[in-house]
């Protein structure tokens, strides 16, 4: 049975609705050629319009997730009925990708200061700014059951910022964090690469190991880009999924 939901979501109303297919899809198994929700059903159960609707089917008929046949309705793809685990496409809290993966994740605040964009090219390049600007750099670890899972530097415009963050706010989700400031990372740009940790961030095995450094520019609704981060995923913990098409 298709469930109501509410939708809060910064998110156009259409992009909303196209997630909640996707979720229903995954979250009911259904393979390639099983037939969706139609139309109405979709309305009724999200009590939304019919346009909002047809534009949601149309994104997901354009990310080849469903396929329509005239006068039958339509289906699931074999590209939708892949249940990859934490895609590695998909733009997700640290916290929340850790939690998927069935860990509980305890973040560590190892520095946060301000410098100025000069003192960060790549970071300064990556997110616009001049060099004489202000820069946010908030650095933590994140951990579970002892062991450390991702090393992460984060970077953010002060000008994106009401006011410098202190206390329980360095440990909380900096997508959050910056959503209160009217600048909410939706998207991004993403590099991932094998490397070890910077030199004096750890010290014992993990140090020593191939971490996942990814690299990301996360940009706002608007496309502004509002957050640096280099994350270094630990390789023996922490690993990615795709498909191919």
């Amino acid at each position: 049975m298709l469930t109501t939901r509410p939708f809060q979501s910064n998110k156009k109303m259409a992009e909303q609705i196209r997630d909640a297919v996707s979720d229903y899809i995954r979250a009911h198994g259904l393979k390639a050629g099983d037939r969706i929700p139609t139309e109405a059903e979709l309305c009724a159960a999200f009590g939304v319009s019919r346009p909002s609707v047809r534009e949601a089917l149309r994104l997901l008929e354009q990310e080849k997730l469903i396929v329509t046949e005239h006068g039958r309705g339509r289906f699931v793809t074999a590209a939708a009925a892949l249940n990859v685990a934490r895609p590695i496409t998909a733009f997700e809290s640290i916290t929340r990708m850790l939690s998927a993966l069935g860990y509980a994740p305890e973040t560590r605040v190892l520095s946060s200061r301000v410098i100025l964009a000069a003192s960060d090219p790549q970071a300064a390049v990556a997110l616009g700014l001049a060099p004489g600007a202000e820069m946010f750099v908030l650095e933590r670890l994140r951990e579970a059951g002892g062991e450390v899972l991702v090393y992460s530097l984060d970077v953010i415009p002060m000008a994106h910022l009401d006011a410098r963050p202190v206390g329980a706010a360095l440990e909380g989700s900096v997508n959050a964090l910056l959503a209160g400031a009217g600048h909410k990372p939706v998207m991004s740009s993403a590099n991932v690469a094998a490397t070890f940790l910077p030199d004096g961030v750890l010290s014992g095995p993990a140090s020593s190991e191939p971490w996942l450094l990814v690299t990301e520019t996360c940009l706002s609704e608007i496309g502004t880009p509002v957050l640096f981060a280099r994350d270094y995923h630990r390789g023996s913990l922490v690993s990615f999924n795709f498909s191919r098409q």
